[in-house]
This record gives C-alpha cells, structure tokens and sequence, in this order.
C-alpha cells in the first residue's frame, strides 16, 4: 500500500480506536455510576436517619415528660390523707403541673369510671362527671378497664376530645384503699401541640416527615405515600409510634448534586481517552470547576448542619428550663424523686430528696445498702421492709423517721411504684416528701381532744359539786347569823350558853372558810374547761397588770423580785377582766414557786404585728396584730417531758399539799375562750418563760347591764318563783327569802314551774330558776315565758350552765354557784329594780 493510501488508511483506524475506546469508557461510566449512586443513596439514608432521630427524641421527650407528670400528679392522689385534703389541693397542684407544659388540656381524676374532678374547669364543662363506660367508642371504655386491670400506664387516641380536637387520653391506676377516693388520673394531650412543641426543637425542614401511630395510623404528616421511607421507632409507653423520612423529591434527586461532579469526570475521562491531544486543556478547566463545585456545596452543607447544632443546643436549653420549672414544683410540694436499680443495687437521689435527707452523708448516688445503713434502726427496718413489699405487689411505701445534724427529728414519706425496663432489668421510681409538720399537726388534734375531754369531765364535776357547796355554804352562813344573834342576846349573861353560842360560831367559821376554798377550787375547774358564764369588755391588757401589781408584790415575799414593763399604748383586749388578772397572778405565782432561793420575776407587756405564721417563740401564730403578755423567772426551769404536760390539770411537781395542779390548766382555759394561744419556753437551771398572746380588739365595749339607779326596793310581799331541782337547795332558797320579806313558792323544774304559773292567784314578781335541770331547763323555761307573753324577770342560777344559751339583759341576770344569803338577796333586789 502506498503511502497515501496509508494516510487514508490512518483515520479510519483512529476512528475505530476511538469508538472502540468510547465505547469501553462509557461501560466502565454507567458501571461506576450505577454503583456509586447506590453508595451515595445509602449514605444519604443514614444521613435522613440522623437529621430525623432528634426529631423522633424531640416527641419520646414531649409525650415522656407529660406522662412523668401523670405519675406526679398519681403519688399526689395518694398520698392524701383525705377526701376532702385531695379535693382542695387540686387545682393548685394541677396548675403547678401543667405550668411549662403546653398541650395538657386537662388533668382529672375519675372514680367507677366517672370524671369526678377536672382542672382547668372553665375549658372543661362538658366533661365534669361525664361516664367514661357509656361513651359510644369502644376504645374509651376499652382503656379504662384496661388501665384498672393492668396498672399501668394507658394511651388511648388519637381520638375527637370532648373538649374539642383531637389528642390523646393518658391514664394511670391510683392505689388507694378508703372509699371515695379516685381510682385512675388521666391526663388529655392535645395532638397539634406535641407535634407543634417537637418540630420547634428538632424537626429538619428538608425532609419529608410521616408520624405513625401503634395502629400504623397517620398522626402528621402527608398522606401521600414516600418514596422508601427510612423508619425510625418512638418508643412511648403503652406501644410506639413510627417515623417515616424521606427526601422530598425522593432519592435520586437528593444525590443528583453529588453524582455531577463524577459524571463530569467520566465524561471527561472519556473525552480525554478519545481525543487526547485536543482536550486535555479543557478537561482540567472543567475538573477545576467541578472541584470547586463541590467545595461549595460541602461548605453550604456543613453552614447547615452548624445551624441545626445551634437550633439543637436550642432546644436542649428549653428542655432545661422546662425541668427545672417541674423541680420547683416538687420542690414547693417538699418532694423530691429517688430512682433505685434493684439488681445493681445503685440509688440515685435528687436534689430535692437530697435536701430532705440532709442529716444523712449520702452521695446523689450510691447504694441502696449504704442508704439503709444511714437510716436509725427503726427507720431501716421499715425502708427495708416496704422495698421487699414492693417486690410482690409492685409498690412500696414507707413514712420514717430521721434526725438532723442540729438534733431535730424529721419525718418523711416515701412512694415509689415497680417498673420492668425492657431487656427484663426491674427498678423501683417514686418521690419522697416532708410530711413532719402533718404529724406536729396530728399530735397537737390529739393533744386538744385529751384536753377537751378532761375540761368536759371538770365541768360536770363542777356542775354536782357546786349545788352542794351552795347548801353546805348557805345554810353554814344562816346558821352563823343564828349563833350571832344568840351570842348577842347572851352577851350579858354570863355561862354556858354564851360559851356555845362563840363555840358554834368558830366551828362554822371554820366550815365556811372549807367552803370558800372548795368554790376556789370548782371555779379553776370551770375556768380551765372554759364552762363559766364571763362577762367579755373591752380590757387594757397593761391596766390589768397594773391593778393587780400591789397585790403581786405582797405574794412573792422580800426575797424576790418583781420587774414590771408597761407597753406605752394601751393594749386592749376582748376578754373578762377578773380572769385576766386570774391569769397574771397564776404566772406570778407559778414562778414565785419555781424560785424557792429568790430571784427576779419579769412581766411585760407589748404589741406585736406579724406578717406571716409565727416562728419560735410564737410557733403558729397566725398573721395580724396580737398583745402580748410576758412572765419570766430565773428559776429551776423544766425538763421536756414536765414542759410536755404543764397544761394537764391536777399535774404538779409540787409536794403533796402545796398545789393543786390547776394554775396553768386555768391559764390555758381562760386564754383559749379570749381566743388566743399560751408558749412555754424552758431549760432546766436557767429559767422559764411564759407567753400569753391574746388577739387585738379594736372595737367598741360591748353590751352590758345598765348601772342601777340606787332607789330603795319594797322586799315585803314579792312574790318569788324558785324552780330547783335539788332539794337542799330549794330548801336554802326558800328560807333565804323567807327570812327576808319574800313570798317562796318553789318548783322541782321548768314543766312543775309552768303549773304552778297556771294555778291562778297573783302574778309572781320574779322566778329564779337553775340552768340545768330535768324535763325542762332554765333557758327554755324563760323562753317559752316569752313566747307566752310573761314578762317576769328571770334570775338564772348555775354552778356549771354546759352549753346552755343564756340571755343577759336589763330582764334575765345570772348569779353563779356556790353564792352567799347576802349575794343572792343583792342580785334578786338589782333585778327587782331593774325591772
């Protein structure tokens, strides 16, 4: 072949070179294209997996945190002591729940199936006592037994809520064994802000999103199906959600930008394989500018996973806040949470329980042994104890005692509930609160009723005793006249008679003095179970210390002293005055006594304003303005358990003989009827102080017997009613007024009296009538006199009138028992007069 032949020949074989070439490179291409497609579409798989999984811990932490709340709200239910505590704390605990909380529509509590209680009630009318067992879905009432049966926790939905929209119904078992009670709280989560709440901490906005309820049910999210969704769990009690995520323009679109630069390097390699020579210029252009390419999109890339770091962080510190809310709002209820891993024996503490168990040297976490440990013994044995219970019915609790670095002991409640992870591991999870000023406040109920019962008892002594010191006393005092006047009518003549006239009157002398000491005694009794008749005034509480400050000196004697300090105002008070100087003299007394070498007494008197409860040394005070009354000594002082029992009557440390154990038992009666409350603080070898706070009275006297005029009252002809049940003392009454002018007739109780009114004859001029007497009393004789039109002065007479309802004007008086001739005969001619 010739040589131009050969240069014809040349280009075709080129051209075949070259095809054959192109052809091989663009199988090599398509082969190398295919697979790294596939290698890209995996990694941008797990890539949509990452972005989607915060989103997918964004709704686990959303529905968990609510339904962490449900427990909350759970170990409240049960941890009321009553019906009616449960009722009025409530709102306010549910209100503390649902703060930082958006989506909780409502929080009830539900008895047989029936919503008894719902918060908040102004957006929830309609479902106040709604039965849950007739609602026409079979889902509601199916949940509701469910959660009765398995004790666990229940979500039904997403369902139309009653209250409108739609959510889900979170319900958990309440262990409770009094009647009454709820049996489940449930919780109502509003669909729209979980997802809401979610998508503002960690929803990626460049995926496509489908969340899938237990039943595969779309909850959000387009309906169109996705083009292979990746899956991703959300676990959530009572069965997981699923989330579906996919690109949106699917997945060869999401890795087309990255497949460009390659198959421009394909090309270029195929270009560069065919024509060498004319494109090796060019394709570098074009791989500089395919580099560059993809740097840019790799740094836009990386700008976009910095901002959702930053949007991540975000949402981590909403998530902070939101906890940190709910830990005051354990911590305002004095609760804290204790989380206690059984096989690893690991507890862990948070800071609110670390705060309660502050005396004990406890790490935040440590071993439940080395907790038991720090307890006192009888604490560790029912700690102990109610974690091996909770082994077999799945709950524990237990209330224990501890003691605090400065010596005080504390009382705490602990409730927890049995929990199964899900590789099979078990864990005890429940709070613990501070429940010591429950059981100060049990104590003090105890206290008040052992009081209450010994001051009824006192009283009905009193009632009996008092009827025979009226007769012993009044026919000692008629019998004492009888022996003056035969003295006096003897005086002058000499001898036997004259000697047993002074004899009679001494020996009655003595029975008299006997008397008096006893009605000393009944009006401490009546005083300290707060069963006199007193006439309440508005008092000076420093004038009362004044007037009774001479007195005072003279009981203490030369070797103490008596240190008086007067508020510079005046402190009025509503109360009688006589048994407030009652009180001063008893603590004067009390202290006297407590200083038998001599020492210093101090009574003071001041105003005090608190703002709040009272604190040491006014523990409980309530708010307001008080007076207050101060007696201190510097004497042998008291040990806790005699401080323990001052206010006990008859309890004294004295010897037989020298008291009766009724002054401070007085003192706690007089206070109590002002309306105010007596502290005792005391340490043995130093002294005691005793304040009495009585409430400040700002208004005027109040009503009170008009003054007698004076005028002479006509006793000669009266004709007097006496209506006693005790025939001694109608005998006594009725010589009393006999010897004095008066007409007697006498009446054994109301319905005899009513008959004898009913005889005819002239009209009696008073009746005196006892309190408290069979078939028809005191009280209600003068009522139904009134009601009958008579309008005949009444004179009550009692030694204890119980809780009978007594009527003082210028036309009904009372005198008590024991009384003398001369008291009784002055209080029938007051009221004679004033009538």
């Amino acid at each position: 072949m010739d040589t131009s032949a050969k240069s014809l020949a040349s280009p075709g074989r080129t051209l075949r070179a070259a095809l054959v070439v192109l052809i091989g490179a663009t199988a090599i291409a398509v082969v190398f294209d295919l697979w790294y497609n596939s290698v890209l579409i995996s990694r941008e798989r797990e890539r949509v997996v990452a972005y989607a999984t915060p989103y997918a811990s964004a709704l686990e932490s959303a529905v968990g945190r609510r339904v962490s709340r449900l427990a909350g709200l759970k170990t409240f239910a049960e941890t009321r002591r009553s019906l009616e505590q449960l009722r009025d704390e409530f709102p306010s605990f549910a209100d503390g729940l649902r703060a930082g909380a958006p989506g909780i529509r409502a929080l009830e509590l539900v008895r047989d199936g029936r919503i008894t209680a719902v918060v908040p009630l102004d957006s929830n009318p309609n479902v106040l006592d709604y039965d849950l067992y007739s609602d026409t879905r079979p889902l509601v009432p199916g949940d509701v037994r469910r959660a009765i049966e398995s004790g666990a926790v229940t979500i039904t939905g997403p369902i139309t809520l009653r209250q409108g929209g739609v959510g889900f119904i979170v319900r958990q078992k309440v262990q409770r064994p009094h009647d009454g009670f709820p049996d489940l709280v449930a919780m109502v989560l509003d669909l729209p802000a979980l997802i809401a709440e979610a998508s503002t901490f960690s929803r990626p906005t460049s995926l496509s999103l489908v969340v899938l309820d237990r039943q595969q049910g779309i909850l959000t999210g387009p309906t169109a199906p996705l083009d292979d969704p990746v899956h991703v769990p959300i676990r959530i009690p009572d069965g997981g959600w699923t989330l579906l995520a996919a690109p949106p323009d699917g997945w060869a679109m999401a890795v087309a930008s990255d497949l460009r630069p390659t198959r421009i390097a394909s090309a270029l390699i195929i270009l560069l394989l065919t024509g060498l020579a004319y494109m090796v210029a060019g394709s570098q252009q074009r791989l500089r500018q395919a580099v560059e390419e993809q740097t840019h999109e790799l740094r836009d890339a990386n700008d976009a996973l910095i901002r959702q770091v930053r949007e991540r962080e975000a949402a981590e510190s909403r998530v902070r806040e939101q906890d940190e809310r709910l830990r005051l709002a354990l911590t305002s209820g004095q609760m804290g949470t204790w989380d206690y891993q059984i096989a690893e024996d690991q507890l862990q503490l948070s800071m609110g329980a670390m705060a309660m168990l502050g005396t004990l040297s406890v790490p935040v976490e440590t071993t439940g042994r080395a907790f038991r440990d720090s307890l006192p013994d009888e604490s560790r044995d029912a700690v102990h104890t109610a974690m091996e219970q909770a082994l077999v019915t799945g709950e524990c609790r237990a209330e224990f005692r501890i003691v605090m670095p400065s010596g005080e002991a504390r009382w705490l409640y602990g409730a927890g509930e049995l929990q199964t992870d899900a590789d099979g591991a078990k864990r005890l999870v429940g709070v613990v609160m501070d429940v010591t000023e429950r059981r100060r406040l049990e104590e003090q109920l105890l206290h008040s009723q052992k009081m209450e019962a010994v001051g009824t008892l006192a009283g009905g002594i009193a009632h009996d005793f008092n009827n025979h010191l009226t007769a012993i006393l009044g026919f000692a005092r008629l019998s004492q006249q009888h022996a003056e006047t035969l003295a006096d009518a003897n005086a002058q003549t000499p001898g036997h008679t004259v000697r047993v006239a002074h004899a009679l009157r001494s020996d009655l002398d003595e029975i008299v003095k006997a008397g008096e000491r006893a009605a000393l005694l009944t009006a401490q009794l009546l005083a300290f179970s707060r069963r006199q008749v007193i006439k309440l005034t508005r008092v000076d509480l420093s004038g009362v210390v004044f007037d009774v400050e001479r007195m005072l000196r003279r009981l203490i004697g030369e070797r103490r002293a008596l240190v008086t300090q007067h508020s510079p105002t005046p402190l009025f008070v509503y109360a009688d005055s006589g048994q407030l100087a009652q009180v001063v003299v008893n603590l004067v007394v009390n202290a006297r006594d407590a200083m038998p070498e001599g020492g210093t007494i101090r009574v003071s008197t001041e105003s005090v304003v608190l703002s709040a409860i009272g604190e040491p040394p006014l523990p409980g005070l309530s708010p307001g303005r008080w007076c207050l009354l101060t007696v201190a000594d510097d004497g042998i002082g008291m040990s806790p358990e005699i401080l323990s029992r001052i206010f006990e009557p008859f309890f004294t440390t004295k010897r037989v003989g020298e008291g009766t154990g009724l002054g401070l038992s007085t003192v706690y009666g007089i206070v109590t009827e002002a309306g105010g409350r007596a502290f005792v603080t005391s340490t043995p070898g130093v002294g005691t102080t005793v304040r009495v706070a009585l409430p400040w009275h700002s208004g005027a006297h109040a009503p009170h017997l008009p003054a007698l005029a004076g005028r002479p009252v006509m006793t000669t002809g009266k004709r007097i009613l006496v209506v006693e049940d005790e025939a001694g003392l109608r005998r006594l009454v009725e010589e009393i007024l006999s010897r004095n002018g008066y007409i007697a007739e006498i009446a054994r109780d109301g319905q005899e009296a009513f008959d004898v009114l009913g005889a005819g004859g002239l009209p009696f001029d008073l009746v005196l009538c006892d309190v408290v007497m069979p078939r028809m009393g005191g009280t209600e004789l003068a009522n139904e006199l009134m009601r009958r039109g008579v309008t005949v002065p009444v004179l009550f007479m009692s030694g204890y009138p119980a809780n009978a309802e007594i009527m003082l004007d210028d036309r009904h008086a009372f005198i008590g028992k024991p009384f003398t001739p001369s008291a009784l005969l002055r209080k029938v001619r007051e009221l004679l007069e004033l009538a």
